[in-house]
């Protein structure tokens, strides 16, 4: 290795028939034994996964082991996509991903990867100076960042913003394949789950606790609306696809009138194809502004969470004129 390098270093990898090096430094050292990743003590930590055609063992080693190392198996191998999608399903499992780079042009791509980036990026000690560079660059950026993150900002900032239907065709509807989501608890009539088009932008769509004597009450539901949509999850930071939802998923549940949050687990997910209206959603200040839209189904028991636990029904909201 080249000595003034190591001091810029977290951790050493060392290969399978390398005996362990400098015993007295303050790097952490792992060994890297056919498919494994072991730690000084002996002690497996981690998981070797060479990308082919697919990450299906890394994905069934989340949750199981500290470390997956990913390293490509063949030149041109995809690198970027399976990285992504462990990453995804890494995240909040205590599982950590790290990825064995060859080019600098892909270190950018693997520390930003979903926001979230890369937990490690592993290179040769001998690489070349823009490799090299283009590391320490990203492990600068993922401290400043670290440095500058306070608590505040993972979790969802909550505001008080407008709604309208939005104009969708002569109908004001469209098709779609709807979802609700049945809760494994009871919710209040001032409870739900942030739903939205886009995952920074998204509202409280409460659930069907309220009472009407054309239907009966449902309190551990919550008609979330088409599969595209993403959800909240109940560590307030990730989301999913309602169509990637599944029983057992924890979600974050939101009281519009105590602001209090809570995760409850998903029991049962029913689809069914409904019409749905499209609902903007908008924020403005002197130095902020934020769009977005939410799709939800037609029906008077679809309602929405506003300020001091009221709520509208989506069958409320009307097209603005045209002007």
């Amino acid at each position: 290795s080249i000595p003034h390098r190591r001091e810029s270093v977290d951790k050493i990898l060392l290969s399978n028939n390398e005996p362990k090096r400098d015993e007295e430094t303050n790097h952490k050292q792992y060994l890297c034994k056919d498919n494994t990743l072991i730690d000084s003590s002996g002690k497996t930590v981690g998981l070797i996964l060479d990308i082919t055609d697919s990450a299906d063992q890394g994905m069934a080693a989340i949750g199981s082991v500290e470390w997956i190392l990913m390293r490509k198996a063949q030149e041109g191998a995809w690198i970027m996509i399976p990285a992504e999608n462990l990453i995804s399903a890494a995240h909040g499992t205590g599982t950590r991903i790290a990825v064995c780079v060859d080019k600098n042009q892909d270190v950018l791509g693997l520390s930003r990867a979903l926001e979230l980036g890369v937990d490690a990026i592993c290179v040769s000690a001998d690489c070349d100076e823009n490799l090299w560079n283009a590391v320490l660059k990203a492990k600068q950026e993922r401290a400043d960042i670290t440095k500058t993150k306070d608590t505040s900002a993972t979790s969802p900032m909550v505001v008080n913003g407008t709604c309208r239907r939005l104009p969708t065709g002569d109908s004001h509807c469209v098709v779609a394949d709807r979802v609700c989501i049945d809760l494994v608890q009871m919710l209040e009539t001032t409870e739900g789950c942030w739903i939205g088009s886009s995952a920074k932008v998204m509202s409280l769509v409460l659930s069907e606790a309220a009472t009407s004597t054309f239907v009966p009450s449902r309190p551990f539901r919550v008609n979330s609306g088409p599969v595209h949509s993403y959800i909240l999850m109940g560590d307030c930071r990730t989301t999913k696809y309602l169509c990637e939802l599944k029983p057992g998923d924890l979600v974050t549940v939101f009281d519009a009138k105590t602001q209090t949050t809570r995760s409850v687990a998903v029991g049962r997910l029913k689809m069914e194809t409904r019409p749905c209206m499209i609902v903007g959603l908008s924020f403005k200040t002197e130095d902020l502004e934020i769009e977005g839209q939410v799709f939800l189904q037609n029906a008077e028991t679809v309602r929405l969470g506003q300020e001091g636990g009221n709520d509208i029904r989506v069958t409320d909201l009307h097209v603005p004129e045209r002007r």
